[in-house]
């Protein structure tokens, strides 16, 4: 009785520590009482919890098999391993061992949510759909189940559901403050007489919540006093979610400074070695850019053609040649490119289109709209010599004016909530564009978003031309295209064209004096 008192207390213990996020913790706790408790499949599967949000998934899975050798029914456990395969982008395991859940208990909400998001994940929206409606008729009071729900009825254009469920979700927990930062995304506050202003003013005002929580209710001020036309009180608000953020991420741009100039030298003219497309037949268009530079819009408009399969921010290409040349990329990264030799390029191309493959999409053109993949031009015009690369620029200030308002949620971006450090990325962006701009062995649709919204039907021919792309008048009508959108444009591309975001940023003119000097505006 002594010992299974002992567990339980440990066990609630670890519990503890993986609610308020202390997963090193809670791993190191669970390590000696696997040692001490051999058969006891908890301790197992509580280490294999804490491994997957430390985000180490092939030990996760190495010890989560453990806990199933020794319980093959427990659904939990099953559940972990469905997760973490999920994290390993091994579909197909992750969702026979959520299945495998789901038939012991049908109704087991984690799983359903998990299960969700893997059809999200591969573009099966409706799939997922059914399945978070199926969870809510057990679980109506489960806040998180409503935000999965809102979060996805955004991704597919349908605001008003969108919000009905993130309203519910406050309800049940209004501490969920990211709720409150995706509301202020789709709708254009109008009068300080708004419910959900009042209750942001309310919210930010208040001692019960964390710095974390505020930073969401920050962002979602800055933007509705945005709305409201009080441009004074808006940037304190971006500025303490910035500030908070900032400190919490500790953003070097050393890692980043590493990657782009070994890149370039890499590449520098010398380098002839090129294959040719073997694993695939898809045409990949690659949009880059810096982020908000227009790239939502520029896929929004493709994917409306019936040839075109818009795959949002893919991160597939980045994955594959850091794979090839990252070293020790958690910690202290080094970035290490020499001799690239043809089966580098070969592998890169074999993981990016088996990643690609798992979509089952059936247009003959995907778009990969990751603007981060600026840094890649090289690599694409060697590795995917039949793709189309469509540079998105515009104007320099309304580029880092809008990094700086927006709450990103890729951890690739943190210079983005430091005006100093956005400064120094941008520049380095357009150096480095102006770098493959220069090598006319890569070519390059330059799209200048001011002009795109100006002479949109003449911009829209030219760039269908370049992508050997037909005209269609579904590309002009882009706002109507149903396809899902997954960025923080997923309001504004749901539009007709509008030019309110062109020099937003002189709003807040003497706020950037820094900014401005810095990047030589």
């Amino acid at each position: 009785m002594q010992t299974q008192d002992y567990k339980n207390k440990q066990i609630q213990i670890i519990v503890n520590l993986i609610n308020i996020r202390k997963f090193e913790e809670a791993f190191l706790k669970s390590k000696p009482l696997i040692k001490k408790f051999p058969k006891e499949y908890i301790f197992y599967n509580a280490a294999g919890m804490s491994l997957i949000n430390l985000e180490r998934y092939d030990e996760a899975l190495e010890i989560l098999n453990k806990a199933k050798d020794l319980d093959q029914s427990n659904i939990y456990v099953l559940n972990n391993l469905g997760l973490a395969y999920f994290f390993l982008k091994k579909y197909e395991e992750s969702e026979e061992y959520l299945k495998r859940a789901l038939k012991k208990t049908p109704h087991f909400l984690n799983a359903l949510i998990n299960l969700a998001n893997l059809k999200k994940t591969l573009n099966l929206n409706n799939d997922a759909l059914s399945v978070y409606l199926e969870a809510l008729k057990f679980h109506d009071k489960d806040f998180f189940l409503h935000f999965s729900i809102g979060t996805l009825y955004q991704i597919i254009g349908s605001f008003e559901k969108a919000n009905l469920h993130f309203e519910k979700c406050l309800k049940l927990n209004p501490h969920y403050t990211e709720v409150d930062g995706l509301i202020s995304l789709s709708k254009k506050y109008k009068s300080e007489d708004d419910k959900h202003f009042q209750d942001l003013i309310k919210k930010s005002a208040s001692d019960n919540f964390t710095e974390l929580q505020k930073m969401h209710i920050h962002f979602a001020l800055g933007k509705a006093f945005d709305d409201l036309g009080n441009f004074n009180e808006s940037f304190v608000n971006y500025k303490k979610a910035n500030n908070f953020k900032s400190e919490k991420i500790n953003y070097s741009f050393k890692l980043d400074n590493e990657i782009i100039s070994n890149v370039q030298k890499q590449f520098n003219s010398n380098l002839n070695i090129s294959i040719q497309n073997k694993t695939s037949d898809k045409k990949i268009i690659f949009i880059v850019g810096m982020p908000r530079s227009g790239t939502s819009l520029i896929e929004q408009v493709l994917s409306s053609h019936d040839k075109v399969y818009g795959a949002g921010e893919l991160t597939f290409l980045t994955e594959a040649i850091y794979k090839e040349f990252i070293i020790n990329a958690k910690t202290n990264a080094e970035f290490k490119i020499n001799n690239i030799t043809e089966q580098n390029f070969k592998n890169i191309q074999e993981f990016y289109y088996n990643e690609i493959n798992k979509f089952n999409i059936s247009e003959e053109y995907v778009v990969d709209k990751a603007p981060l993949n600026f840094r890649w031009l090289g690599f694409i015009s060697r590795v995917f010599p039949n793709s189309y690369i469509i540079h998105s620029n515009r104007d320099p200030m309304d580029i880092c004016w809008s990094n700086y308002k927006q709450n990103f949620s890729s951890s690739n971006l943190g210079y983005a909530y430091n005006l100093n450090n956005i400064a120094t990325f941008y520049n380095s962006y357009k150096d480095t564009m102006n770098y493959w701009l220069k090598n006319k062995d890569i070519k390059v649709h330059d799209l200048n978003y001011e002009t795109f919204t100006n002479n949109f039907d003449d911009e829209i021919k030219k760039l269908l031309s370049f992508c050997s792309l037909e005209w269609s008048q579904k590309c002009v009508e882009f706002y109507k295209n149903k396809k899902e959108v997954k960025t923080s444009s997923l309001a504004q591309v749901r539009q007709p064209i509008y030019k309110t975001s062109i020099a937003s940023w002189k709003n807040y003119s003497d706020k950037l004096e820094g900014l401005i000097k810095k990047i030589n505006y």
